[in-house]
């Protein structure tokens, strides 16, 4: 993930266009902005901590015995599953903020707290004028990201999902995921999507090399069409 996010111009934009004045929505897009930071930072700890625990000489040692690495209390395979739900659940928060902070930045929703403001389909519609919106719907059709929401979904509200260890690379038993789709009208609907024997590392290495800048691409659009609109106003 070399790409970063410079998440502070959603302040600083902000402030240009309402005014130092305006504190309450300042203070909510602060917050906002830095809890998105400390998902970013948590997720880049886990998948390190991921990678460097789950190679082949690891996961082998892992098979035979309760293998503990140097400086650890806990054995091999702990340490693997714990980065693996951290690092998702990471991401999985890190996600499902993006439209209250985009409410809070481009306001479509009087009320910010309102359960409406939501990765759906009639929340982002309220975009549909807009340069980015685009982008904004391409990344609610994203399959990777729908995998995300149904592994913590999963291990939230009904049970761990089982890690299998084949030796060489970690697998994914099985779980299900709601996969977006289209119908002859244009509606977004989702069906039942089985999971099994997904390489795990692959799957959290394109979360953070495609998934994740994905996302800051997205940030540039808004920042960029605010940042036009705001010049057009002067």
């Amino acid at each position: 993930m070399e790409q970063q996010l410079d998440i502070g111009r959603f302040i600083s934009l902000k402030k240009q266009e309402v005014g130092a004045d305006e504190r309450d929505a300042i203070s909510k897009l602060e917050v906002c902005t830095q809890s998105i930071y400390r998902w970013l930072q948590y997720c880049e700890y886990h998948y390190v901590n991921l990678v460097e625990t789950a190679t082949e000489s690891n996961l082998r040692f892992d098979r035979i015995s309760a293998y503990r690495r140097a400086g650890e209390t806990v054995s091999v395979r702990y340490v693997y599953e714990a980065n693996i739900a951290a690092f998702l659940n990471s991401l999985h928060a890190l996600l499902d903020s993006f439209p209250y902070l985009l409410n809070l930045f481009i306001p479509v929703k009087e009320d910010p707290e309102s359960t409406s403001i939501k990765w759906h389909e009639s929340f982002i519609k309220n975009y549909e004028d807009m340069d980015f919106y685009d982008e904004l719907a391409g990344f609610l059709m994203d399959t990777t990201f729908h995998k995300v929401k149904g592994y913590v979904n999963t291990i939230k509200h009904k049970h761990l999902i089982r890690i299998s260890n084949q030796w060489d690379h970690l697998e994914f038993e099985e779980y299900t995921y709601k996969k977006p789709c289209r119908d002859v009208q244009g509606k977004i609907n989702f069906k039942p999507e089985p999971v099994t024997g997904e390489n795990v590392v692959s799957f959290i290495e394109k979360c953070h090399d495609e998934l994740i800048p994905r996302l800051f691409n997205l940030c540039e659009s808004v920042l960029l069409f605010k940042s036009s609109e705001l010049s057009n106003d002067l």
